[in-house]
């Protein structure tokens, strides 16, 4: 977990991303959507124009990924679309940042989901949470590593698998597949 800007951030439950949404303004909730529907990484969220949104899918362009190498297509789900359309569109960011121009910061949005934790009562949580949250989700759903890597624009499956949490009753249920 994390502490104090140290460690992992925590995955989050479905009920836990309902009450941080309840504390946050709609243009913030969209942000938090996307980055729970596609597991981006905040500053590729951050660097989204409307453009971006191409039949169904999301485009991350190279230029704004971790390691400038790759672009992504990430699908994304109608009413995420719906949400996405709703966004005031001052400058053709989806978000824009203060004065309206350029693109959000990841220090406001680190500032808002942290005052939002603070009002529910959530520890551990970092904006890194949301991208642990979908990697994990997708492992324990059974989608293999190989497509979880190309949805996540890791390049390196070790660095992958250092997302995946394991909890104690996973550790239980593989064990006990083996008891016969």
């Amino acid at each position: 977990m994390k502490v104090a800007g140290c460690g992992r951030g925590k995955v989050l439950t479905p009920e836990e991303f309902r009450k941080i949404k309840q504390h946050i303004h709609f243009k913030y909730q969209v942000f938090f959507d996307i980055m729970w529907n596609t597991g981006a990484r905040v500053s590729e969220v951050c660097k989204l124009r409307f453009v971006d949104v191409v039949n169904g899918t999301l485009v991350i362009r190279k230029g704004n990924t971790k390691g400038k190498s790759e672009t992504r297509e990430i699908p994304i789900p109608p009413d995420l679309i719906d949400k996405i359309n709703k966004l005031s569109q001052e400058n053709g960011f989806m978000f824009a940042g203060m004065g309206g121009n350029n693109h959000i910061t990841r220090y406001t949005i680190d500032k808002v989901l942290r005052n939002a934790c603070k009002e529910c009562g959530l520890e551990g949580v970092s904006t890194h949470s949301f991208r642990r949250t979908t990697i994990t989700q997708l492992s324990r759903n059974s989608v293999s590593l190989r497509v979880i890597q190309k949805i996540s624009g890791h390049r390196n499956l070790n660095v992958l698998q250092n997302y995946v949490d394991v909890d104690d009753n996973e550790i239980v249920s593989a064990l006990q597949t083996r008891w016969s």
